[in-house]
């Protein structure tokens, strides 16, 4: 054999798999069903299953999905201290931009 008379051997990139994500709001509402990475948004990621069905009635509580009826679920207004709507102390209605205050965020809960 000459050195014109080689094989090249190519090879194959490694197969990603897919990432399908589910966006949703602060509410948990779902905005929309991507597999693409550059969307910014809060995500959680889904199995190929539920991308399929891609059922707009779902809701994301604590970063997984339900599938409970609305009329199985309870909205509380719970204090935190990391995240929250800014409030008085005495009247949390008002909302408030100071050091002395306290902070409100809204928790779904699942019957």
């Amino acid at each position: 054999m000459t050195e014109e008379d080689y094989v090249i051997i190519w090879e194959a990139p490694k197969l990603i798999p897919p990432e399908y994500r589910l966006y949703y709001d602060d509410k948990g509402k779902v905005i929309c069903y991507s597999g693409d990475k550059s969307v910014e948004g809060k995500y959680i990621v889904i199995d190929a299953q539920t991308f399929v069905e891609a059922r707009p009635d779902l809701v994301v509580i604590d970063g997984k999905i339900s599938r409970a009826r609305p009329n199985a679920m309870v909205s509380k207004l719970m204090p935190d201290d990391s995240e929250g709507v800014t409030c008085h102390p005495e009247d949390m209605s008002i909302i408030v931009d100071d050091a002395n205050h306290i902070k409100w965020k809204l928790n779904i809960y699942e019957l």
